[in-house]
């Protein structure tokens, strides 16, 4: 399967996630935000030439007092940059293949890279009720502020993911800053894409760390 960024050509009639209102945005509104009005990209996992998976993020900003209380204590008092995820489905044919896990991956990176170019705290996500244990198991906290998007059924709950906590072949691992975040980040990418276990992404960590002895 590949990932990239979703282009004109792309059909997106034929996706079928189950929520009506993830399926009415990226039929919809998924392209106009993209290629007319450039408020936001949308990420897509193709199988072939079928999307069976998309994300949609954008630029954003959060005030500190409005993260969990551990996280906002290492932040200025003013709105701070972060990236907003604003939709996430998966077509109901390739649910619980791990497509939505890869897509977190991949909106990972994306923060990673907007935070050496320009600065970024975090990943940022208005979740419906029963998608927040999924957005937890990987690392997202709930903030003290509900979610001002209104809709249908019960109100989003907002969550939040800071950079310091990434993803390194499935398991968490912690860096904190400097330009290693990218190096990071394409580190991660290609352990995913070699499907490399923890124990041989430690041995080849191992090996980049050892001293130069030629």
């Amino acid at each position: 399967m590949e990932t990239r960024a979703l282009r004109p050509e792309d059909r997106q009639d034929g996706f079928r996630s189950g929520q009506p209102d993830i399926d009415e945005f990226f039929q919809r509104y998924a392209g106009q935000n993209q290629f007319r009005h450039h408020i936001g990209v949308t990420y897509v996992i193709l199988a072939g030439d079928v999307i069976v998976a998309y994300a949609t993020v954008s630029a954003g900003h959060i005030r500190p007092s409005e993260l969990p209380p551990e996280l906002a204590t290492r932040l200025p008092s003013y709105h701070a940059p972060l990236l907003r995820l604003a939709r996430l489905g998966v077509d109901a044919r390739y649910q619980g293949q791990r497509l939505g896990t890869e897509l977190i991956h991949t909106v990972t990176d994306i923060a990673l890279e907007m935070r050496a170019r320009v600065g970024c705290g975090g990943i940022l996500v208005d979740s419906k009720p029963e998608t927040v244990a999924f957005y937890e198991k990987r690392d997202f906290r709930r903030t003290a502020v509900t979610s001002r998007i209104a809709g249908a059924g019960a109100p989003p709950v907002r969550l939040f993911a800071d950079l310091r906590h990434l993803w390194r072949a499935g398991d968490p691992a912690r860096i904190d800053e400097g330009p290693e975040i990218a190096l990071a980040a394409e580190f991660r990418r290609r352990a995913r894409e070699l499907k490399l276990s923890p124990a041989e992404v430690a041995r080849a960590v191992d090996a980049l760390l050892a001293p130069d002895t030629s």
